[in-house]
């Protein structure tokens, strides 16, 4: 019950079975595995051919239960959700109108960044602003018609301007 190793050593295993014993041991499994396949891959060629047949004898009458099926889902589906469609479109609406309102005062709130640091950097570069150029437009505007009032009262103060003539 020995067996004889490539190195020249004999090696038993326990209970007395050899290395021989084992590969047949493995090989009888082997078999028995493979004929267990076999028998399952002919029986699933043969449940393939039953289906098939099967569905050849009764394929129209199964096409047609399955179109009337199939037409009745439709027409229920269509059904609810025509029922259904008002609320949806009030909801899209109603998120539509939320979203469009949060844009706007996201777009509000950088608008109003945006200008207070304009504003901040024009202040440090002493560029004035609209109310200090409506001041300034307001005093010209003042000292123009003092100018003109000053003249006017200058010229009558001078006396009525003879007219030249050129008389040669």
């Amino acid at each position: 019950m020995t067996s004889a190793q490539p190195n020249g050593y004999r090696s038993r295993r326990r209970g007395g079975a050899t290395e021989d014993d084992s590969v047949e041991s493995f090989q009888a499994q082997a078999e028995q595995w493979s004929r267990r396949l076999g028998t399952s891959a002919q029986n699933i060629w043969w449940a393939g051919l039953g289906a098939m047949q099967r569905a050849q004898a009764e394929g129209s009458r199964l096409f047609d239960s399955l179109v009337q099926e199939g037409a009745e889902v439709d027409r229920e589906g269509r059904q609810k959700a025509g029922e259904h469609v008002d609320d949806v479109r009030d909801e899209v609406r109603s998120r539509f109108e939320d979203a469009r309102e949060t844009a706007a005062a996201g777009w509000g709130r950088i608008e109003r960044a945006f200008d207070d640091r304009l504003r901040a950097a024009l202040h440090r570069l002493d560029v004035p602003d609209r109310e200090e150029i409506d001041a300034l437009r307001r005093q010209v505007s003042q000292l123009r018609n003092q100018v003109s009032r000053l003249s006017a009262a200058e010229r009558v103060a001078r006396g009525p301007v003879e007219p030249e003539n050129d008389i040669d």
